[in-house]
């Protein structure tokens, strides 16, 4: 029996949810639940958004952090809150935010609703060159990159294209399972 590697976790391209540049943000959520109901597997819930091009090339993600700041258009004003959320500030700063700004001071109805008829290019991340990794990568390369970089998933690449996603939840529950198996094996042998 051949080794494990992390290319045996890949979700491939065909079972992501994806959807065009040219679509809503509304159309992207719909693909996320078909996937989810396509492929209804115990272990397998999309928490990501695959953004193509007209040339079906990954240009960009929509995970649920960026699906939620986009719903609260006032996080433009603060330049997203990506760029702030990294910080280390006492609640009362984070509190003040959101007072200062009127966040999410619309009724939530509202807010998803505007959100729903977002251009998907407007939410959308562009990956960083972090997010990629050849399907070839071994556990520790993988799992290096996601906790260095903070990726709960990353594209992998084949010949420099996508062909699907590795997340960082298959990775850990292999580990898990590995661990068991081998105090098993240790305990009986």
């Amino acid at each position: 029996m051949s080794e494990v590697q992390p290319r045996d976790f890949i979700i491939p391209l065909s079972q992501c949810a994806t959807v065009s540049q040219d679509e809503t943000l509304y159309d992207a959520v719909v693909a996320m639940e078909a996937t989810r109901l396509l492929y209804q597997r115990w272990d397998y819930r999309p928490r990501l958004i695959l953004v193509h091009d007209e040339d079906i090339q990954i240009v960009g993600t929509v995970r649920h952090f960026e699906l939620l700041e986009a719903m609260e258009p006032g996080y433009k004003q603060l330049g997203g809150l990506r760029a702030l959320s990294g910080a280390d500030a006492p609640k009362e700063f984070w509190d003040s935010v959101r007072e200062k700004y009127g966040l999410w001071a619309d009724p939530f109805p509202e807010l998803c609703l505007n959100a729903s008829k977002l251009k998907i290019t407007e939410v959308m991340r562009k990956p960083s060159k972090s997010e990629y990794m050849s399907k070839e990568a071994s556990f520790g390369e993988v799992i290096h990159r996601m906790l260095a970089y903070n990726h709960p998933s990353l594209l992998v690449t084949e010949s420099s294209q996508v062909i699907g996603v590795l997340r960082m939840s298959d990775i850990a529950n292999h580990a898990i399972n590995e661990m068991g198996r081998l105090r098993e094996a240790k305990a009986s042998g």
